[in-house]
């Protein structure tokens, strides 16, 4: 008998060291699925155009998630022999997408406009009485004050519908002479963030609740980890929803007033013949001295470059110019050389030739002698 209490007892430790075993099985089986499941969440984010595959997988990683906890509460039920807990409810994946059908088109508008004006100073201030009766507020502005002309630039905040009759005013202060008004629709963009953010904030959930449950070090460092990520992509995804929100509940207009400053002439009777003159010579002068200015300046741009050029060039023009004149010397003496040795064998014969001649012919010794007898 107690042979046999033995072996059972020896069973039952086998048993329980195997429950214990097949525990820790699932729980890293879970900590593994949980890694692919955010992994698979987060690659989605990848691309705004594809919802659609977006909820496919948030839906896909939610639903291995708790069939995974639903693996580890049996496993814990059959080891610590407790009662059975209910089970986490599923989310219904047909929940996602029918949510995209309750959301009212988004759009931001934005508006361009350039307008002329006589008298820029009055027109800015009935643009600033209209843009407080509008509701509106300005976000930006900058003035320009050139030889030409003198205006400025408004970057006007108002709410969506206020846009048009905004619209409406700044064309009974001055008709614009250009005008542009774009719409981008955000809407698929806007629920696409929405699928993922409810994507993300279910496995925040699942972590929050399995880090509650983790015994170990190592596990609550790898689901803090990734708690943490999930975490810092609810909150970027957080923000480009409110960026959206913001843009779409308040439209933008880019508004350029501009007065040229020889606007009142160009527009009445006309401008005089000799003032017409006069501005066409003062014209001609201002090219002139512009032209010599750009000339003056380019010169002087060169003149570090010419010195060095010539600190470079000068010793090189005068040394091959010095050689070259050896050159020339040394030929000139070869030429000469070899001109006086042709000519010195010629001469020589001749003399010799003209001796013989001398020599061999006895009339001319007798009359060059004939007259020295007759002198004696």
């Amino acid at each position: 008998m107690k042979h046999n209490h033995a072996v059972r007892g020896r069973k039952r430790e086998s048993d329980g060291d195997g429950k214990r075993d097949s525990f820790r099985i699932a729980r890293r089986g879970l900590i593994v699925a949980l890694l692919v499941g955010a992994s698979l969440t987060g690659c989605s984010a990848a691309d705004k155009g594809a919802s659609t595959a977006d909820q496919k997988s948030g839906t896909a990683a939610t639903a291995s998630l708790n069939t995974e906890m639903m693996k580890k509460e049996g496993a814990s039920k059959q080891a610590d022999g407790n009662s059975a807990s209910p089970a986490p409810a599923a989310v219904n994946p047909s929940a996602t997408p029918a949510a995209a059908d309750g959301f009212d088109r988004k759009v931001i508008y934005k508006g361009n406009l350039v307008a002329e004006v006589e008298d820029y100073a009055k027109a800015q201030r009935a643009l600033r009485e209209l843009v407080t009766a509008s509701g509106a507020y300005i976000l930006q502005f900058t003035e320009d004050n050139t030889a030409s002309e003198i205006g400025g630039t408004f970057t006007i905040k108002v709410a969506a519908g206020g846009f048009s009759s905004l619209l409406d005013g700044i064309e009974k202060i001055s008709p614009t002479r250009q005008r542009n008004i774009t719409g981008q629709d955000v809407t698929e963009e806007y629920v696409d963030l929405t699928s993922r953010l409810k994507a993300k904030e279910v496995v925040e959930a699942r972590l929050l609740a399995f880090m509650e449950k983790a015994t170990k070090s190592d596990e609550l460092l790898a689901f803090s980890a990734e708690l943490g990520k999930v975490q810092e992509e609810i909150e970027r995804i957080k923000g480009r929803m409110r960026f959206l929100d913001q843009n779409v509940e308040y439209s933008t207009v880019e508004l350029k007033l501009v007065q040229p400053k020889e606007g009142v002439l160009l527009k009445g009777a006309g401008t005089p013949f000799g003032k017409q003159i006069g501005s066409t010579f003062t014209k001609s002068i201002d090219f002139i001295f512009t032209l010599l200015k750009g000339l003056v300046i380019f010169v002087t741009a060169l003149l570090p470059v010419a010195a060095i050029a010539l600190v470079i060039g000068l010793p090189i023009y005068f040394g091959v110019r010095s050689r070259n004149r050896r050159r020339m010397k040394q030929v000139e003496a070869q030429k000469f050389t070899q001109a006086f040795e042709s000519r010195q064998p010629d001469s020589s014969f001749h003399e010799k030739g003209k001796a013989l001649e001398d020599n061999t012919d006895p009339i001319r010794q007798d009359e060059s002698t004939v007259p020295e007898k007759e002198k004696q």
